[in-house]
């Protein structure tokens, strides 16, 4: 079978550095999911952040099936242009003439508070994908009910919730089963505007949790995803760990020796939870509730423009104490697992594979 896998930042060496650890994994996600599904398939990879041209629909409709392939694409910031307003640069009418099937694939979406609103253009290149699509899904429930209002009601019922692969690639490495006793903290670096309604009160707020695990004896690690070293001119963590260029290997890996991740991006929960983690989030946008809530693990988000957010840090920190972690995970992971198994059997349906 010849494969597409479109998407952003998406490479043929699989784990390669793309300057963001997210981007990393959910490309090499999605690769293995595609390998050990359809093996002795030929994958061409193919970038979406570009205009497409009717040469490169001749070239689509030259496989037997394209992949729309993870990551929040559903966003059109990253990728501004006034043909399909998301990042994938295709118009509804290159759009319709793809003859091959499509599948979209945990995706998400990604829209930030103040960000302009998306356009009818939006709406009319998603619900002509739609239409199309022989599987449609979206990374969380959020995201499935967030798209439902851009396209008609009759086109509902094609959307599917599917977990971004990144959180069951991690079956793939060995978890630890004894934890450093430290706690990683993803925060980042750019959107500060959109993320932040009081950027000094952020601060203060992490520093005070930062200052709470250092005198319990906790180590502190500043870990970047992409280049976010911005809080730690600021906040004195005990270690810094850089991600953004390093291979999917070694993200998992590093990963799976941490207790507790306090993230404020979409992947350094996924990632984390993944691989055992127990994770908590200062959110500042709705994605990052959006999984939680997934997972049942509400109570361990926070809008982060609380003025007591560090207060409600620690607290919700010292609540998992009273948790059995690892039957909350092992539960959620079979839900996960059993997610994956029956979307993948309804899309070789499709497509009549066996």
């Amino acid at each position: 079978m010849k494969i597409v896998q479109l998407g952003a930042k998406i490479g043929p060496e699989r784990g390669m550095g793309t300057g963001n650890a997210g981007d990393t994994a959910v490309g090499a996600a999605c690769t293995n999911v595609y390998e050990k599904e359809f093996p002795n398939s030929e994958i061409t990879y193919i970038n979406c952040r570009q205009i497409f041209t009717k040469d490169d629909v001749e070239n689509i409709n030259t496989h037997d099936i394209l992949f729309v392939s993870g990551g929040g694409l559903f966003l059109n910031d990253d990728f501004p242009n006034n043909v399909s307003d998301w990042q994938w640069g295709i118009s509804t009418e290159l759009l319709k003439s793809i003859n091959i099937p499509i599948v979209v694939y945990a995706i998400g979406y990604n829209k930030f508070r103040g960000q302009k609103e998306f356009t009818s253009i939006f709406d009319k290149s998603v619900s002509t994908l739609v239409e199309k699509s022989i599987f449609f899904s979206m990374r969380n429930t959020g995201s499935c009910n967030k798209i439902k209002q851009h396209i008609p009601e009759n086109f509902h019922p094609g959307i599917n919730h599917n977990y971004c692969p990144t959180i069951l690639f991690s079956n793939n490495f060995k978890k630890n089963l004894i934890r450093n006793k430290s706690v990683g903290f993803v925060l980042a670096g750019d959107r500060l505007s959109n993320r932040h309604k009081n950027l000094e009160q952020f601060i203060h707020n992490i520093t005070q949790l930062v200052n709470y695990l250092k005198n319990k004896g906790v180590k502190t690690i500043l870990i970047n995803h992409k280049n976010d070293e911005w809080i730690g001119n600021r906040i004195e963590f005990d270690e810094f760990k850089n991600l953004y260029k390093k291979s999917v290997d070694e993200i998992y890996e590093f990963y799976s020796s941490l207790d507790t991740v306090v993230a404020d991006r979409g992947h350094a929960q996924m990632i984390p939870f993944g691989c055992g983690c127990k994770v908590l989030s200062p959110v500042s946008l709705s994605k990052l509730t959006w999984l939680l809530d997934d997972l049942k693990l509400s109570n361990f988000y926070v809008d982060e423009n609380e003025s007591n957010l560090g207060e409600i840090l620690i607290k919700k920190y010292e609540s998992f104490n009273t948790l059995d972690w690892q039957k909350v995970h092992s539960t959620q992971m079979k839900i996960i697992e059993n997610n994956y198994v029956n979307n993948m059997k309804k899309i070789k349906s499709k497509i009549n594979y066996e």
